[in-house]
C-alpha cells in the first residue's frame, strides 16, 4: 500500500470515531441500561472497520499474545496489570466505607461495555495508530518511543469531543491527562506483548475498576491509604514503563515490514 493510500482509510476512521463519540453520548434517558447499550454496539462497530484495516495495512498486532514473553516484557506486562487492577477502590470496599448498589446485570451490562470501549479504543489507537506511527518514524532514533509518544497524544487529544457534550473544560483536561497516561501504558503493553487483546483486555479492567464506584456505587473513593498506594504504584509503573519504551528498538514486529 502506497503512503499516499493511507489518506482515505486514515480521514474515514477518524471521522467515525467522531460520529460514534457524538451518538453515543447524544441520547438521553432514564433508563441506565440504554446508553451502556449504546455505548456497546456503536464501539463494536468501530472496532469491526478497524480489524480489516490493520490487517490490510500488514500490521502485526492482531495475534495472540506472547506466550512466554522475556523477563523485561512480563515485568512490563505485571506492572500494567497491576496499575489497571489497583484503580479498584478496594480499601474501600473491604472497610465498607464504599459499595456497590447496582445490580448483578447492571454489573455485567457495565463489564461488556468496558470491554468493548477497550476493545476498540485500543484497535483504533495500539492497533492502527501506534504501527502507523512507527512506519513513518523508521529510520528514526528511539522511533518506538516517537510512535508511542505521538499516538498517546493524539489520543488524549481525541477527548476534547467530551465538551460537545457538555462537559466541563476541567474534566476533560483531566480525561486528556489520563487518557495520554493509559495510551502509554498501553503502547508498552503492546510493544512487550505483541498483542492489541492483551492491551484491550488491560484497558477494560482499568476502567472498569476505576468507574465503578462513580457509576453504581456510593462512598469513598480516595482515603488516604488508596492515595498512598496508588502514588507509589503509579510513579513506579511509569518510571518503569517509560524506560521500557525508551529502550525498546523496532525490529518490524508491529508493522510487518523491516528495513
Amino acid at each position: 500500500m502506497k503512503p499516499r493510500d493511507f489518506r482515505i482509510p486514515v480521514i474515514g476512521a477518524a471521522v467515525l470515531i467522531l460520529i460514534l463519540e457524538i451518538v453515543s453520548r447524544s441520547v438521553p434517558t432514564d433508563a441506565v441500561w440504554v446508553p451502556m447499550l449504546e455505548t456497546i454496539l456503536t464501539r463494536l462497530v468501530g472496532a469491526v472497520v478497524f480489524v480489516p484495516l490493520i490487517r490490510r495495512m500488514g500490521y502485526r498486532t492482531l495475534g495472540r499474545a506472547q506466550r512466554h514473553p522475556d523477563p523485561l516484557g512480563t515485568g512490563v506486562l505485571a506492572a500494567a496489570w497491576i496499575v489497571a487492577l489497583n484503580n479498584l477502590p478496594a480499601v474501600g470496599f473491604l472497610t465498607g466505607n464504599a459499595r456497590v448498589t447496582a445490580g448483578g446485570g447492571v454489573i455485567a451490562l457495565f463489564a461488556v461495555e468496558c470491554a468493548a470501549v477497550g476493545c476498540f479504543e485500543e484497535l483504533a489507537f495500539r492497533g492502527f495508530l501506534l504501527p502507523f506511527c512507527l512506519e513513518r518514524m523508521r529510520g528514526r532514533s528511539r522511533a518506538v518511543f516517537r510512535a508511542a509518544l505521538v499516538s498517546s497524544l493524539i489520543f488524549g487529544a481525541v477527548h476534547l469531543v467530551n465538551l460537545l457534550s457538555g462537559a466541563s473544560f476541567g474534566a476533560v483536561l483531566m480525561q486528556i491527562g489520563y487518557s495520554f497516561l493509559i495510551g502509554g501504558m498501553c503502547a508498552a503493553v503492546l510493544v512487550a506483548s505483541g498483542s492489541v487483546w492483551m492491551c484491550a483486555a488491560v484497558h477494560a479492567v482499568y476502567n472498569f475498576c476505576g468507574t465503578l464506584l462513580s457509576r453504581f456505587g456510593e462512598g469513598i473513593r480516595w482515603d488516604a491509604l488508596t492515595v498512598a498506594l496508588t502514588v507509589v504504584l503509579g510513579l513506579a509503573a511509569a518510571v518503569f514503563l517509560l524506560w521500557f519504551l525508551w529502550n525498546a528498538e523496532d525490529r518490524g514486529s508491529l508493522t510487518g515490514k523491516t528495513e
